[in-house]
Parts: C-alpha cells; sequence; structure tokens
C-alpha cells in the first residue's frame, strides 16, 4: 500500500542501513495489520489506512517518541560504559598503592639491612673504640626503621654462651633508641651473633604489614569494568547505533 509506505518512509527517512530497513518492516507490519482488523470492522481501505496512520500519531509525534526512547537508551548504555571506567580507575588507584606499599616495605627492609650489614662489616676486627661506636650508633640514628639496637660486648671474647646469660652478663658497648620496648612482639626482632662470640647484635623494629589480601579489591574492579564494559558494548550494538546517532547527535 503506497500511502503506509510513504508514511513509513517520511517517519525514517534520516535512518539508513539495516537497522532501518527492520525497523521500517516492522512499522509496516503494524500498520498492515491494524488496516485489516479495520477492514473487517467495515471500513474501506482508504478510511482503514488513515485510521490506522492516525493511531501513530503525526510524524512529529512519531519522531518525538523516538528521539526519546533512544536517548533514554542511550544515556543507559553510556551511564554503564563510564561507570566500567570508574571501576577501572579505582582498580587502577588502588592496585598502584597496593604495589606502593609493598616497594615502601621491600625499601624499608633493605635499609634495615643496609645498616645491619654496614655495623657488621666495622666490627669485622672485633675491636670496640669508641669512634667505631660513635659511627656504629650514627649509621643506626640515620635509619629511622630501627626502634631498638643494641650490642652486647662478650667479656670473654671467643667463650659462647646462652643468649639468655648474654644479655644478663655481657656489657653493653653500644644502644640506640627506645630500651623500653626490649622484647616486645610488637616489634620484629633481628639476633647476630659473632661467629667468634666477641659480640650479640639486636636490632628491633616495627612489624611491616602486608596487604596481600587487599588484593583481591582491584581484582574485583577489573572484573567489573569488564562486564559492565562488555555489556555497554553489547547493548550499544543491539540499540540500533546508526538509528541513535541520527536521532540523538
Amino acid at each position: 500500500m503506497k500511502q503506509i509506505d510513504e508514511f513509513v518512509n517520511l517517519i525514517y527517512s534520516d535512518v539508513k542501513g539495516k537497522e532501518a530497513i527492520e525497523l521500517k518492516q516492522e512499522m509496516r507490519s503494524h500498520l498492515l495489520e491494524a488496516v485489516s482488523e479495520l477492514k473487517a470492522e467495515g471500513k474501506s481501505e482508504k478510511e482503514a489506512i488513515d485510521i490506522a496512520i492516525s493511531r501513530f500519531g503525526d510524524e512529529k509525534q512519531i519522531t518525538k517518541g523516538l528521539f526519546t526512547l533512544f536517548k533514554t537508551q542511550n544515556n543507559v548504555i553510556k551511564n554503564l560504559f563510564r561507570t566500567s571506567i570508574v571501576a577501572l580507575v579505582l582498580g587502577l588507584i588502588v592496585l598502584i598503592g597496593l604495589i606502593w606499599n609493598e616497594n615502601n616495605n621491600q625499601n624499608r627492609l633493605h635499609k634495615i639491612d643496609q645498616t645491619i650489614n654496614s655495623v657488621f662489616s666495622m666490627l669485622s676486627d672485633g675491636t670496640f673504640s669508641e669512634e667505631n661506636n660513635k659511627k656504629i650508633i650514627s649509621i643506626v640514628e640515620a635509619t629511622k626503621e630501627i626502634e631498638y639496637f643494641v650490642i652486647y660486648k662478650n667479656p670473654e671474647p671467643g667463650k659462647g654462651v646462652p643468649k639468655q646469660e648474654i644479655i644478663k652478663n655481657w656489657e653493653v658497648a653500644v644502644e640506640s633508641g627506645d630500651s623500653s620496648i626490649k622484647g616486645s612482639t610488637e616489634y620484629v626482632w633481628m639476633d647476630i651473633k659473632d661467629p667468634y662470640e666477641n659480640y650479640y647484635m639486636v636490632a628491633g623494629y616495627h612489624q611491616i604489614s602486608t596487604l596481600d589480601n587487599f588484593y583481591s579489591i582491584p581484582i574485583g574492579l577489573f572484573i567489573a569494568f569488564a562486564v559492565l564494559g562488555l555489556t555497554s558494548t553489547f547493548l550499544k550494538i543491539k540499540t540500533n547505533r546508526k538509528m541513535l546517532n541520527a536521532f540523538i547527535k
């Protein structure tokens, strides 16, 4: 029916491609079905066509309705996509923060190890001079990570005794930091004994907390990014992109 075809073509005059063909066919089918029903009620073909078209509304009303529908669909898709981007950005921020914290912890441990090794090398000859002791304290205090540091000097070099006896009987040759934290379980303690039994070194520092369990957060955010991103892409394809561009741009 020419009048119906002209009406449908007019409505979708700005829409091209496969989507336009499918939508035209769908609207044409609805109109033809309405015409058939009206003719069965006793209307003439022309009357039936006029009534069927009038039920759809004029061109401006239909275009406005399509515009509203497509704009709503487009907004839903955009919001899903934006949410996926937010999830990605948050995931990257959390991941970078966790990596930074891990690197910071590694640097702290590296500084502590360097300090202990420096002191260990200074005591390689087994002697304790006032100058050496001052240098050791200076090195330890420069490492802010070490809360307490002490070196016990063996009054009888070469003779080994249990740790409890060392702390009780050996002379404190070097001491730095807060001695009140000695033995506290809130701290990690490094004990280094000279193989030649000349001294015993103890260093304490705050436990370094790990955030391994928090890695599930960025993983979850990355999964959300993938799911929302794929969903928005799927919806974009399924909701006639070319038609959306024609009415919304």
